[in-house]
């Protein structure tokens, strides 16, 4: 009772020698002139509550109160109690209680404001976060070792700092390589080299070796991840495979499950089971991981990206229309530029596949397509810059999958010469191996002219390297494959078939 008496009083304290009330009805009609109008301007608002055409002193004034209020309802909402089932809101409330014990010091609540520390410190070792758990326990071994003291405490107290001092240190040296092997990852659009790898699997080695002394849930996480992220590299999928189940294991073993942890581990252990060709397995753990993350955020458009390769490579074509429908009626897609424009491509391929009566369309399925128009997607799909060219690749593909459609060769023939200036300009790279093979099989078609018996025969030994190379998933490369090639030809094949 102690602690809600000297917290009342605060309180009371505290409000006697705020202002707010006098701007309470200004601040509502403020709050309310803003809800019936979002792209409002300052200019527009001052005009409304004071008709003023320049905005005024007063009005600046009141413009801080606003956002002063504006963040309390906020920071009330975010550190709410009912938020304690989510680790990554948790710290709020942490945050909360450690801020509020400080007032409450400051204010000469001292026996108070302890109650509160020890409470949030029992939240932060609940939650695994040190930072938190540091800068509580330092407040308290002051308490104990010579404000009130208590030799046993402050040696528990004391005990416990050095601990966690070593896993804030371990914390740090892990973020450090997540940091170290992230900017290899993101400035090497051609893939990691060899040196690169080895450089990684140093890091690795001994982020595994911290992990076995330390088990807080920010040195679980980013060592399973790096791990699972250097096999991946190395094109290992079975110990990638073992290394994302086991990391699930672990996290699901952490002091409070972290969600994130689980997420990345779920669709780990199905990218896995997608490169090692089990695709039903991978099915699976898709649609796990996709069950997680909330409906049109970043996680979710990632993962279903990676859902459609598989369930293309399934030949599933029921899922893979419902999945797009889902995809392409979320709203929140237009937020992330990246995402639309892979899926306005994906769109236009589910197209095709219904135009050779690959998807069957209901009637009740026709009401979610747009109309679709192979000039408009032209037009409304721009053409990547240098560093993204295999984008552009996958778009002029697709327009020679439209022209065998409608037996237009000698436009497909156009199409495939831009497709060689691309391979003489910009794929000349490991990475574009695929992109190339499947160019020169394209070529080989209209020596062909467009046979199928001949173009099957003419491309077979590129075919077959095709098959024993590795799609490429990684959202950052330049060769994303929307349809992965070897899908694209078996179409083309069975196209030229149908038109012989």
């Amino acid at each position: 009772m102690d602690l809600i008496i000297a917290l009342f009083k605060l309180n009371k304290l505290i409000n006697s020698k705020r202002k707010d009330s006098v701007f309470s009805k200004k601040i509502s009609e403020f709050e309310n002139i803003i809800a019936d109008n979002l792209e409002i301007s300052d200019k527009d608002v001052c005009s409304k509550l004071y008709q003023k055409s320049n905005i005024t002193s007063t009005y600046k004034s009141l413009k801080y109160r606003v956002e002063e209020k504006l963040i309390n309802d906020l920071i009330h909402i975010v550190s709410d109690e009912e938020n304690l089932n989510n680790r990554i809101n948790a710290t709020l409330i942490v945050e909360k209680y450690s801020l509020v014990s400080s007032a409450l010091m400051k204010n000469f609540y001292r026996k108070e404001a302890i109650l509160l520390m020890e409470k949030a410190l029992k939240l932060a070792v609940r939650y695994s976060y040190t930072d938190q758990i540091l800068k509580l326990l330092t407040g308290l071994v002051n308490h104990y070792s010579y404000i009130e003291p208590n030799e046993k405490q402050m040696h528990k107290l004391l005990s416990d700092l050095d601990y966690y001092s070593e896993v804030y240190s371990a914390e740090n040296y892990v973020k450090k390589c997540n940091a170290i092997i992230s900017n290899l990852y993101i400035l090497n659009k051609g893939g990691l080299n060899n040196k690169q790898l080895l450089q990684i699997k140093s890091l690795v080695d001994k982020m595994i070796s911290i992990k076995e002394k330390y088990k807080s849930n920010t040195i679980v996480l980013f060592v399973n991840d790096l791990t699972y992220f250097y096999y991946q590299s190395i094109g290992d999928h079975n110990k990638g495979l073992e290394v994302a189940i086991q990391a699930l294991e672990e996290s699901k073993l952490l002091k409070y499950n972290e969600i994130i942890g689980i997420y990345q581990n779920k669709l780990n252990i199905a990218i896995s089971y997608f490169y090692l060709k089990k695709y039903n397995n991978a099915s699976f753990w898709f649609e796990e991981a996709i069950s997680m993350p909330t409906p049109g955020t970043r996680n979710w458009f990632f993962a279903t990206s990676l859902y459609y390769l598989n369930l293309i490579s399934l030949r599933s074509y029921e899922e893979l229309f419902k999945l797009s429908a889902d995809v392409l009626g979320n709203k929140n897609l237009i937020k992330f530029p990246y995402f639309e424009e892979q899926w306005k491509i994906r769109e236009a391929y589910l197209h095709f596949l219904i135009r050779i009566d690959k998807i069957i369309v209901t009637p009740e399925d026709k009401k979610s397509l747009k109309p679709f128009s192979l000039s408009k997607f032209m037009n409304s799909v721009p053409f990547h810059s240098k560093d993204k060219s295999g984008q552009n690749i996958t778009i002029i593909v697709l327009q020679i999958l439209f022209l065998l459609t409608e037996n237009k060769y000698g436009q497909i023939i156009d199409r495939i010469d831009a497709l060689n200036q691309y391979t003489y300009r910009y794929l000349r790279k490991d990475e574009t191996f695929r992109s190339n093979c499947f160019i020169k099989m394209l070529v080989l078609m209209t020596k062909a002219d467009f046979h199928p018996v001949r173009t099957q025969s003419y491309t077979e030994d590129l075919r077959k390297k095709l098959d024993n190379s590795n799609l490429i998933t990684d959202e950052k490369s330049t060769q994303v494959e929307i349809i992965p090639y070897d899908y694209l030809w078996e179409l083309i094949l069975e196209l030229l078939a149908s038109k012989k």
